[in-house]
């Protein structure tokens, strides 16, 4: 016979080592752990060192592209001497800070429309038969609820009884609230700061102890001391809240993540079980457990986490449980696969004859034996629970934590596909979500390919 090549590393690795080394010459699998890993470590890192939060809103900015920048500043920037400044984190670890604002003189009219003319412009108690943006001057935008500057109105002539110029109303609305501001002269606002506190402000030649900002009225700030224009660039754009979609995707994306890997880990822990039980045993209880098992699997599972959720809550928790709880089951026939045929190897006998219990034979010897196919099916499954709750999220049931709704990447794509428009003007706030979640999940599918050769017996003897 031909000698035949032998490598002593095969020889004495241990299967998980062989399957680790064959992962690494598998491509797919390895680029796929790549992808996961940049992945995790974004919706880890990133909302973090970044300086701006997911939640903070900016209403005068609205809706904007990506890379658009504007001055590093909140709503309200407060400063008072012998205090602690109120506003962005950037500018409030300067000394020298130069604010260069210029404050709007504020004019609303309420437009109503009538069968598809314009039936009224009033100012206060004053009606108007005619409102002539072009010649007033100014910027027009739209007052959303609570008196949150909206989109901007392009200029352009409202007669009563004519119909409203073209993109004037939104869709299927009868009412409009509409602003116009007036610039007025420019100010140079300098404050003074020593150790995070603020010791002195200055307008001009005057001293003040107290001034308010309000950032739709900051046109520049800069550090005194380098003249370097502190601002903020948003990679990714914002929403009609004027929020980062940068940040808001890495953070949607701890939550996605967290609920698809603690949904998997419940299923995972029942499913071991159950599986392993039902494998050993066997007889009529194998028939009776699986029979379960065949009902459910005929039953809509997100139909039934939709009932969970509705009756018990659309907290967190309630989530990790109504996930994991209908994810087990075929994660519990492949352990009751395995577990039949390892039940009647030697090793099995060996410690059913030293007195090992059953629980113990299943919990050392038996499931120990299954993590191979396990930990495929597991890369395997996170995904598919990332798109459950997604679609769970796409459909208005937002998990919930202490009753605030968390944006993971099923609701930010639900609100990309609200803010489309016709022409898809804002198809960013589409875009960057859904490719974040395309990413990761072509990544965990690409994974659990790669680990499923790795662990494919058949390679094993190839090899």
């Amino acid at each position: 016979m031909p000698n035949i090549p032998h490598s002593p590393t095969n020889t004495h690795a241990s299967p998980f080592r062989l399957a680790l080394g064959r992962l690494r010459r598998h491509k797919l699998g390895m680029l796929g752990m790549v992808l996961v890993l940049l992945m995790v470590l974004g919706v880890l890192l990133v909302p973090e060192i970044s300086h701006m939060s997911p939640n903070e809103t900016r209403p005068w900015i609205g809706t904007q592209a990506p890379l658009n920048q504007h001055p590093d500043c909140a709503v309200e920037n407060v400063f008072t001497v012998g205090t602690a400044p109120e506003t962005s984190r950037r500018p409030a670890h300067r000394s020298h800070l130069i604010y260069q604002v210029q404050d709007q003189t504020p004019e609303e009219f309420r437009i109503v429309v009538r069968r598809g003319r314009v039936h009224s412009i009033a100012i206060g108690a004053q009606h108007l038969d005619t409102l002539n943006l072009i010649e007033r001057g100014g910027l027009a935008f739209e007052i959303n609820p609570g008196g949150i500057a909206g989109r901007t109105i392009t200029p352009t002539v409202i007669k009563t009884g004519a119909p409203p110029p073209e993109g004037l109303m939104r869709e299927g609305a009868r009412v409009l609230i509409m602003g116009i501001t007036h610039p007025e002269t420019i100010r140079t606002i300098t404050i003074h700061m020593t150790d995070g506190r603020v010791t002195a402000i200055h307008e001009g030649e005057q001293t003040l102890q107290h001034i308010s900002l309000r950032g739709e009225n900051i046109l520049s700030i800069t550090d005194g001391h380098s003249d370097t224009p502190l601002t903020l660039t948003h990679w990714f754009g914002t929403d009609e809240l004027g929020r980062d979609l940068f940040v808001r995707v890495f953070y949607g994306g701890r939550v996605s993540m967290l609920v698809g890997l603690v949904a998997t880990v419940v299923s995972l822990l029942i499913g071991l079980l159950y599986g392993a039980v039902a494998g050993y045993i066997g007889g009529r209880c194998d028939r009776l457990m699986m029979g379960a098992v065949d009902v459910l699997y005929a039953l809509p599972f997100l139909f039934l986490v939709i009932i969970l959720m509705v009756s018990f809550g659309r907290n967190i928790i309630m989530l990790f449980i109504a996930l994991g709880a209908v994810q087990w089951l075929t994660m519990a026939r492949i352990v009751r696969g395995q577990v039949l045929s390892l039940k009647q190897m030697e090793f099995v006998e060996a410690a059913r004859l030293s007195g090992a219990s059953s629980l113990g034979i299943i919990l050392r010897h038996l499931i120990p034996h299954t993590m191979g196919p396990v930990i495929v099916y597991t890369t395997l499954t996170v995904p598919v629970i990332i798109m459950g709750e997604s679609f769970l999220a796409f459909i208005g049931l937002q998990v919930q934590y202490h009753g605030i709704s968390l944006d993971s990447w099923g609701a930010l794509i639900s609100r990309g596909v609200q803010a489309l428009g016709q022409g898809g003007e804002q198809s960013w706030l589409l875009f960057f979500p859904s490719m974040a979640m395309v990413l990761t999940l072509f990544g965990l599918n690409s994974l659990g390919d790669g680990l499923r050769d790795c662990f494919d017996p058949k390679r094993s003897i190839n090899d």
